[in-house]
């Protein structure tokens, strides 16, 4: 494995550091209880501009789900000290990762990316759990990404396995989260507002860590306290445009199909009953933390500009808008940090080892030689949970040199991204960003740095 120069350590630190203070941002402890205000016998939520005020509360319900849900817990505990007594028992469901025990609450390790029987397990105890509530009650639900699959609760006659083959399916075929998510919620009890199925008449408040691009409600872990605006009609053109229709079990077609034809079956769209009582709060997103990384800069003299918010695109083609970006920015070719971020897809073709960050990094690298090769640079690119894909590495660092060393190696690039195996070749070079899980999820951070 390369050794680093010391000129390579330096700006890796350098990225590192901004990169953590953009994650410390979005940490349930450093943020959430900024949305509370509190007085001897009641408590509100802000959100924005509205306020939400809750008296003469019987019983506090906190249910953490999400890869933040520890960090929730635990910040949430201190935040209600005072209401202490009123607090039922809390409920955590989280990936290996993050997870932790947290006195007052019942924890469940489920599977991320994909759904396991814990996760099932964990959806079964809330649906039990819910039916103790009333109206007089707040149902405190505090949301992060990686929500939808670490609480899977299939519909109808389907099974976790059929949620499972999906799943994988889906996430294999490129399609972005939003599309993921549309189908999901028309396979599930929990998601697309289903939730308040099992809550209704009770009050609910869900305080949510944003991994959404453009911080839909709808789409943030499948919305399980959202109108849902998409139909199984939705889901079934889906999986017909990205070839998925005849590779799925045959109980999915058929639960689609019915859904179609049944309107019952449709997830609750806006103006029903159940949001009655419903509020939804965004305490932290992806924006929000490349705004405190640019703040950060300025306030320390460091020359920076967030140039893309909001990111939805193939990581092959993402290299393309950021070359494009740099020779119409950068003309005095003085230092800059450039901060992006948002979520791109990966359309899975081989069986290597690697996650959309680091395939982000190679391409980049790659196109880089050809167009920029004087342009000596730095880039991180990560995902805010500490993982990237199904790997211990939350992304990758490269720069101007990361090519000649690939090539030093003899390793075919070309043949390695075709395999999706970004991860051994990074690896390779020393340039993966490995880290702890981080206790939060506001999808993924790009910081380019031209020296």
């Amino acid at each position: 494995m390369k050794k680093k120069t010391n000129s390579e350590k330096s700006h890796d630190k350098f990225l590192l550091k901004l990169f953590e203070h953009g994650v410390s941002y979005a940490k349930p402890k450093n943020i959430l209880g900024n949305f509370f205000k509190f007085n001897k016998k009641s408590f509100s939520i802000s959100s924005g501009n509205r306020i939400t005020n809750y008296k003469n509360i019987k019983k506090i319900y906190p249910i953490c789900i999400g890869k933040a849900s520890v960090d929730m817990a635990e910040t949430s505990k201190v935040i209600l000290r005072n209401f202490s007594g009123k607090v039922a028992e809390g409920i955590i469901v989280v990936n290996k990762e993050n997870s932790k025990k947290v006195k007052g609450f019942k924890t469940f390790i489920a599977g991320h990316p994909i759904p396991t029987n814990s996760g099932l397990k964990a959806s079964k105890y809330i649906e039990k759990y819910l039916e103790k509530t009333s109206k007089t009650d707040l149902v405190l639900l505090l949301l992060s990404g990686g929500g939808s699959a670490l609480a899977p609760y299939p519909a109808g006659d389907l099974s976790l396995n059929d949620k499972i083959k999906i799943n994988v399916e889906l996430i294999e075929s490129g399609a972005d989260i939003k599309k993921i998510n549309t189908v999901r919620k028309h396979l599930s009890k929990i998601k697309g507002g289903n939730f308040l199925n099992f809550s209704y008449p009770s009050k609910v408040h869900c305080l949510i860590l944003s991994d959404v691009v453009g911080d839909d409600l709808s789409s943030i872990a499948s919305g399980p306290t959202s109108p849902d605006d998409t139909t199984f009609k939705d889901a079934k053109k889906i999986l017909i445009n990205f070839k998925l229709w005849n590779k799925i079990p045959i109980s999915i077609k058929d639960h689609i199909l019915k859904g179609i034809k049944e309107p019952k079956m449709e997830t609750p769209k806006k103006g029903d009953k159940l949001f009655s009582s419903v509020h939804n709060t965004i305490i932290g997103s992806n924006n929000l933390c490349l705004e405190s990384i640019h703040n950060y800069c300025r306030k320390n003299n460091i020359k920076s500009k967030i140039w893309k918010k909001n990111i939805e695109m193939e990581v092959s083609k993402l290299p393309q808008y950021f070359v494009k970006e740099m020779n119409n920015q950068n003309k005095k070719n003085i230092p800059m940090v450039y901060i992006s971020g948002g979520e791109t897809t990966v359309e899975i073709k081989g069986n290597g080892k690697g996650g959309r960050n680091q395939e982000f990094a190679l391409h980049f690298i790659k196109l880089m030689k050809k167009r920029m090769p004087e342009q000596k640079f730095f880039l991180l690119s990560a995902g805010t949970d500490g993982r990237d894909g199904p790997t211990n590495a939350a992304g990758a660092i490269v720069n101007h040199n990361s090519l000649n060393e690939i090539k030093s190696k003899n390793i075919d690039l070309d043949k390695e991204l075709k395999n999706n195996n970004s991860y051994e070749v990074l690896k390779k070079i020393n340039s993966l960003v490995i880290i702890e899980g981080t206790n939060t999820n506001v999808a993924d951070i790009q910081l380019l740095y031209l020296i």
